[in-house]
């Protein structure tokens, strides 16, 4: 085979890969899931911005930052379909194929035998206490936190900072859940209709208002909850963990509901780059510099028969 004739097959191979993406990328910005995603944000956003109009002064400030956009690249990456496309599609591909190979046996379906409220309230129940300990493990880490402190970054919190999570911490998650999924199995259709409610209390987290919920606030996350775990102060930093279900920190310990709400939002000194690409590089960065740091001074060589020093 000539040159030419390797050309052109390089070049059909990188036809049809295009194809591929474009027929993924329609399939999945069209699909009623994520219209579903981008109508539930759209709402929320109009709503949220309606009530800080009549009650912010600085709303413009707030939507209009460095920081509100790039949290928006991050909604458009994760729902756009470019993190399925390029990455988690590929790697949740290999993962059924390994559980079917090798552990069929993990693929229960126990829900299928619950009925349609028990199915729901298990779901929610071990998806939430699932991410409970995948997020105070990040916490413990020094080289999952390298990932995890981009989502601590934003200083001026909006309920679009739900989405500003590294490529790498948001799979983590996934990784987290998907053990737990293929014993449970996920078709659960009946759930969808909570899902528009699950995204206030978790859109709202963010806010940054100074609600409670009241009584509520014992079992929901709480923008004045989760404001806390998104103080500059370490201390905070390592306290209400929970995503959705507060009962998590009260139960394991980590809760903190008598400190005042931190005035300051991110992290010291704010070392994180304001900009997804470096964002993106900023963990493999702090951890490679750990490492040099940590790694042992190199000894004097002595020649062999020589006294030492």
């Amino acid at each position: 085979m000539n040159l030419s004739e390797h050309l052109i097959n390089m070049y059909n191979m990188l036809e049809a890969a295009v194809l591929r993406a474009e027929t993924f990328l329609q399939a999945f910005i069209t699909s009623p899931a994520t219209l579903r995603d981008y109508v539930k944000l759209a709402v929320v956003l109009a709503v949220t911005v309606v009530i800080e109009i009549a009650a912010r002064k600085n709303w413009r400030f707030r939507y209009g930052s460095r920081g509100f956009r790039v949290d928006m690249l991050y909604f458009i990456f994760y729902y756009g379909g470019f993190y399925h496309l390029f990455f988690f599609y590929w790697l949740y591909k290999a993962l059924q194929g390994a559980v079917a190979a090798h552990a069929p046996w993990l693929q229960m379906n126990l829900l299928a035998s619950m009925s349609p409220g028990l199915q729901m309230v298990v779901m929610i129940l071990i998806s939430d206490f699932v991410g409970y300990w995948n997020h105070r493990w990040k916490h413990s880490n020094r080289y999952l936190w390298s990932f995890h402190s981009i989502h601590h970054s934003q200083t001026n919190l909006t309920i679009v900072s739900n989405y500003r999570f590294h490529l790498v911490d948001e799979t983590l998650l996934r990784l987290w859940l998907f053990i737990p999924f293929q014993i449970l199995g996920t078709g659960v259709a009946v759930w969808l209709w909570l899902d528009f409610l699950m995204a206030w209390v978790l859109y709202l987290q963010h806010s940054e208002w100074n609600w409670s919920y009241g009584r509520l606030g014992y079992i929901f996350v709480s923008p004045m909850f989760h404001r806390k775990h998104h103080s500059k102060e370490e201390r905070l930093q390592n306290s209400n963990y929970s995503m959705l279900f507060t009962f998590w920190d009260d139960l394991f310990g980590t809760a903190d509901r008598k400190s005042p709400v931190p005035t300051e939002h991110g992290l010291t000194g704010n070392p994180v780059p304001e900009s997804w690409l470096g964002q993106l590089a900023y963990p493999f960065i702090e951890i490679v510099r750990d490492l040099r740091q940590r790694a042992p001074a190199a000894q004097p060589v002595v020649p062999p028969g020589s006294p030492a020093e």
